[in-house]
């Protein structure tokens, strides 16, 4: 098959372009990310990886679960002179949403045929406006934008080798990166269910890669768990429900949406109401767009598109309620239904004409617009820099000992033995 050899060059061609565009955006929006640690990626993979080396950190646990590739990003500040590690760690960040765009971007070919549809799709899990509330630029919140890309290659397919190996590759790493990747089950049964209908009698690779690696996970929490999760005592259902129409459609669909803080739910006021509806008005438009997809959609042929118009958005939902549910509704478990959302869109306007692409892009671009400062949490506090400035004063005072060196967010340091801080 010369010929398509040529087309499959210039996928790729087009996948890194994708996923440099992805780098540089993520690059442009958290100019911050470089300056200082955040949380865990600080205080314990790197801090753990300066003490203990790359390998045993893997078998730690960190809230009740595993990290593989955080841990693995961790360890690579360690690569560099001190005071260049939170850049070195940025820029394995930045380095895994590269990769996960361009993955996105080859996967969903049948999906999305759109080149310019799977390409804002392939970078939106860095443009999304809930991303900005704590999970941008940070290894620690990565599986969040990790499950993005698992999701599509669950659902898209894979065209030779080199695909097929850097997608099980991507899904085994998800699911021993954290137990949430059991949260694409859906999708792996619609998969399951399409494959079939094609007349396949084994399940695809990536399949086999997704079960192993959660199957991995959840053995490893089984047996070397050293600290357990808190699980939610104070489940709300109607709360749950409201942070969903705000977090996951309301705040990344709608332009100048303002952000709601923490604590503003807990008191029913008729502004919240109003939100609530609006929330509803626009969850009851993608429900009808999704419909009159299937409507229109031909059953012989487009199992798989039918199969992933279902699943996506359900998928997105059950996340989000079951995360509420057992864990808490915080901002970064309404990454991945956000980004469902996205793409739910994006294969639905596969039916639109130019006029309505072109009206509902423009009003998603508007949307990134007016969304693309990330919250003052994540952008604002003290600096690497200074932080180990101080810490050398107090070094030279216990040569011996070692200095807490400040990271993000504010009151959270990174151990340091002081010989690293004089030696710089």
């Amino acid at each position: 098959m010369p010929a398509d050899r040529p087309m499959a060059r210039g996928s790729c061609c087009w996948a890194l372009v994708v996923g440099l565009a992805a780098v540089l955006l993520l690059w442009a929006r958290a100019p911050f990310a470089p300056r200082n640690f955040w949380g865990e990626d600080g205080t314990r993979f790197f801090a753990h990886a300066m003490a203990d080396g790359w390998i045993r950190p893997l078998g730690r646990s960190l809230a009740g679960y595993f990290h593989f590739l955080p841990r693995l990003l961790g360890a690579v500040g360690t690569l560099v002179p001190l005071e260049w590690a939170p850049a070195a760690v940025f820029v394995g960040c930045l380095a895994s949403v590269g990769w996960f765009a361009a993955t996105i971007w080859l996967a969903g070919d049948r999906l999305l045929p759109n080149p310019f549809v799977r390409s804002a799709v392939a970078v939106s899990p860095v443009l999304l406006p809930i991303v900005g509330f704590e999970s941008i630029g940070n290894i620690t919140n990565l599986h969040f934008l990790m499950l993005a890309p698992a999701a599509v290659v669950i659902m898209g397919t894979q065209e030779g080798r080199g695909r097929q190996v850097n997608d099980v590759l991507l899904v085994t790493m998800a699911g021993l990166t954290s137990p949430t990747t059991l949260g694409l089950a859906p999708l792996a049964v619609a998969r399951l269910a399409s494959d079939r209908r094609d007349g396949s009698r084994r399940p695809a690779p990536v399949l086999v890669a997704w079960l192993v690696g959660v199957t991995a996970q959840f053995m490893m929490i089984a047996t070397m768990v050293d600290d357990s999760r808190e699980m939610a005592t104070d489940r709300s259902v109607p709360e749950i429900g409201f942070l969903f129409l705000e977090r996951v459609l309301l705040y990344n669909l709608v332009p100048f949406w303002p952000r709601i803080a923490g604590d503003g739910f807990e008191t029913v006021t008729v502004a919240l109401v109003l939100r609530g509806l609006v929330g509803l008005v626009l969850m009851g438009g993608l429900l009808f767009a999704v419909v009159a997809m299937l409507r229109r959609l031909p059953r012989v042929g487009e199992g798989r598109r039918v199969l992933s118009i279902v699943s996506v958005p359900l998928t997105g939902g059950i996340f989000f309620f079951g995360g509420a549910w057992l864990i808490a509704p915080e901002p970064r478990y309404a990454v991945f239904p956000a980004f469902c959302a996205l793409w739910t869109i994006g294969l639905v306007s596969a039916e639109w004409t130019v006029r309505w692409r072109v009206v509902v892009g423009s009003v998603l671009l508007l949307v990134v617009i007016t969304h693309w400062i990330p919250s003052d949490l994540r952008r604002t506090g003290p600096t690497w820099s200074d932080g180990l400035e101080a810490a050398a004063d107090d070094c030279r005072l216990d040569p011996d000992g070692f200095s807490e060196v400040p990271a993000l967010p504010e009151g959270w340091t990174v151990a340091v033995d002081c010989d690293r801080v004089l030696d710089r």
